[in-house]
């Protein structure tokens, strides 16, 4: 082989392994993550699961940065900082956008539901299969869902007993969503509504007499320590599926396999967090138990009292004219549709 040779042989061989590099890096993306919720809570450890399962699904091609605890974006800042490209994804609570995410807003109207977390799951996958109008609010503020999760059910906290829902009678209690105040509302309570980070001291105070949210969130914020009596309501399901989005443009710039690899991920999250979620609520109620919390179970005909309360129907039809307002075309057909689903899936 004569020198030029090798030396022209040589320079081929780099050209292609720096060819096979720049190719192999072009594969590989990195992504930003917001949230409100730090990682060492339930909610974080649904959302880092997720992440670890994106990893795993795409062999490392994937890299997600996340910003923990609103330290890029404030939960209701998500929605439109992923639109705008301020986070690749984000955490978005349907609750914080009444108006952007009307449709989305009709899982509130529905206070019965499945119990088991694989019910619970399947329900969110059907809505947004049988009801193209829900992605398509999504799509319409410029992003995708790639991640869906629940959380507890419904529980409220009390500064004094609670052992059936007439006892809430004449009590202050907050509950975030318009929907859930009107309930309140229908068995006798006066509802409150009250941002979230100032409930421990309202309670401390007397300012409210309750909350009534999910049971992982009272203990996570030790409302119940404040206001230690529970009444635990385990058939009234927080219907609202917790979401995960990512801004359209960027998905559009990833490969098919990558894309790919967030189905992939979702599935085997949803998996893994089925299994924490029921263990959190066995924790939560044990640990509320040895701390001389007094914590009441509610039995089914609990629920069924407050899923029948006339305030449900007219939450439905308050809805229904605000959607057919803001252009829906047919909101009793989707409400029909989100009834259905809910149904089988209790009966599942």
């Amino acid at each position: 082989m004569s020198k030029i040779t090798g030396i022209l042989r040589g320079t081929s061989i780099v050209a292609a392994s720096l060819a096979f590099a720049t190719g192999a890096m072009a594969q590989a993306v990195t992504l930003s993550f917001a949230t409100n919720t730090p990682p060492n809570n339930m909610r974080g450890e649904a959302e880092q699961i997720f992440l670890e399962e994106l990893a795993n699904a795409s062999n490392g091609e994937i890299t997600v940065i996340p910003y923990w605890g609103a330290s890029l974006l404030e939960g209701a800042e998500t929605l439109g900082g992923v639109r705008d490209g301020v986070a690749d994804m984000g955490f978005v609570n349907i609750n914080y956008y009444p108006n952007q995410l009307l449709l989305n807003s009709a899982y509130n109207l529905f206070p019965k539901g499945p119990s088991e977390y694989e019910n619970i799951v399947w329900a969110f996958d059907q809505m947004y299969e049988q009801i193209p109008e829900l992605d398509q609010e999504f799509a319409d503020l410029g992003q995708r869902i790639v991640y869906k999760y629940g959380v507890t059910p419904y529980a409220g906290t009390f500064k004094s007993p609670v052992e059936e829902l007439s006892d809430m009678e004449g009590m202050r209690v907050r509950a975030a969503s318009r929907w859930y105040l009107n309930l309140l509302q229908g068995i006798g309570a006066t509802p409150v509504s009250m941002p979230w980070g100032d409930l421990y001291q309202a309670l401390q105070t007397g300012s409210i007499d309750g909350v009534f949210t999910n049971i992982d969130g009272i203990h996570r914020a030790s409302l119940d320590e404040a206001a230690p009596n529970v009444y635990f309501m385990p058939d009234l399901w927080l219907a609202i599926p917790f979401i995960i989005t990512i801004n359209e443009n960027k998905w559009q710039s990833l490969s098919d396999a990558q894309k790919e690899a967030f189905a992939t991920a979702a599935e085997a999250a949803t998996e893994r967090f089925g299994d924490v979620w029921d263990s959190t609520i066995e924790r939560i109620l044990s640990e509320e138990e040895a701390a001389g919390i007094t914590v009441v179970t509610a039995p089914p005909e609990a629920t069924e009292t407050f899923a029948a309360l006339p305030e449900v129907e007219t939450n439905q039809a308050l809805w229904a004219d605000e959607a057919r307002s803001a252009g829906a075309e047919d909101p009793e057909a989707i409400l029909q549709k989100f009834d259905d689903i809910i149904a089988e899936a209790i009966d599942r």
